[in-house]
């Protein structure tokens, strides 16, 4: 059996679109669906119990709001199949993904497969984006879990992989990480496994969305956010014996953190006024994330901006960082117009 995880919150508009793909592509393997009805607000409930009452290899699940992590942990705790899969309640699949499943994963007998997907764009275009193929055993994971940030098709999208069951039965999400979670889970998940296969083949339609694309307003909670997900990340690493594997790490770390997460954070000013921006650089660049993280920075950004802009940040020229942001926003303003 697959089993078949789908978080739903005021899913609505999209459910149906994603259940008809999955009754489409079963044919005749054995699945289960389990839906995690995580306190929508709008016609979700409804839409889900319709169909379960007509497909009896769908189970619904319906709680308080809690979460993504905590909507996937609910539907782990109960799945049957001896392979798992997240589906986002938005995205579809395409009418051969369980026929790859079987071929790539469960024949195979791999503990986690990786698998492009297909990103469907608001204008109608498609863009494929498939993965280099490989082929990691245990002593390549090993290597592979000191350069998380160069291999992020690797730890990104939980949805994007088939997992064996032996291998994530006794994982979970963690619940206080809110940004980032997927890598989380990834790195611990590749602590424990000895065959992972990466495929270019792009089974999965992701869609975008608009409030994916954009956000109209600050986020206040954002850099504590990425503090717990670094903890987080601190805590599922199996730190190496060897100096210089460790150093490989804490580089990897400050790539991440800095290249990766800084831009979030960043962006996230340009909804504060000028005295307020201050104040919040300030914190950002006195987090222990960055005190932590700025003296293992050695990458060369190639972007010359970015290389400035993360030098001044660094330096804590807090004037001159601000500057280059709002240079950055105008720009970036005025190619949208």
């Amino acid at each position: 059996m697959i089993s078949i995880i789908i978080p739903a919150y005021n899913a609505a508009a999209t459910i149906d679109r994603c259940i008809n793909s999955i009754d489409t592509a079963k044919k005749k393997h054995d699945i289960e669906v389990i839906i995690i009805n995580d306190g929508s607000k709008d016609e979700t409930a409804n839409l889900i119990d319709k169909w379960a009452s007509i497909k009896s290899w769908i189970t619904i699940i319906s709680q308080e709001n809690q979460g993504l992590s905590a909507a996937r942990n609910v539907g782990l705790n109960i799945v049957q199949g001896d392979h798992i899969v997240f589906i986002d309640a938005d995205d579809t699949i395409d009418d051969w993904y369980f026929d790859f499943i079987i071929e790539k994963a469960v024949l195979p007998k791999v503990d986690m497969l990786v698998f492009g997907h297909k990103r469907m764009m608001l204008d109608g275009s498609i863009i494929e984006k498939k993965n280099t193929v490989a082929e990691y055993t245990l002593k390549d994971i090993e290597q592979l879990q000191l350069r998380v940030t160069e291999n992020r098709n690797i730890y990104w999208y939980a949805w994007s992989r088939v997992y064996s069951k032996k291998l994530i039965e006794n994982l979970r999400f963690d619940n206080d990480v809110k940004f980032g979670e997927d890598s989380i889970f990834h790195i611990k998940c590749l602590n424990k496994a000895s065959h992972l296969i990466v495929v270019a083949d792009c089974p999965y339609n992701y869609y975008e969305n608009s409030s994916s694309l954009t956000s109209s307003k600050y986020k206040p909670n954002l850099l504590e956010s990425i503090e717990s997900h670094y903890n987080a990340r601190v805590a599922a690493h199996i730190w190496p014996k060897s100096q210089n594997d460790r150093q490989i790490l804490l580089s990897d770390f400050a790539r991440s953190y800095v290249e990766h997460m800084l831009p979030y954070l960043l962006n996230n000013l340009i909804y504060l006024d000028s005295k307020a921006r201050r104040k919040e650089l300030i914190k950002i660049r006195e987090s222990f994330v960055y005190e932590e993280c700025i003296s293992n920075y050695t990458h060369r950004h190639p972007a010359r901006g970015i290389r400035t802009l993360i030098s001044c940040f660094s330096q804590r020229r807090y004037m001159m960082t601000l500057i280059l942001l709002q240079l950055i926003w105008y720009k970036k303003g005025k190619n949208n117009a």
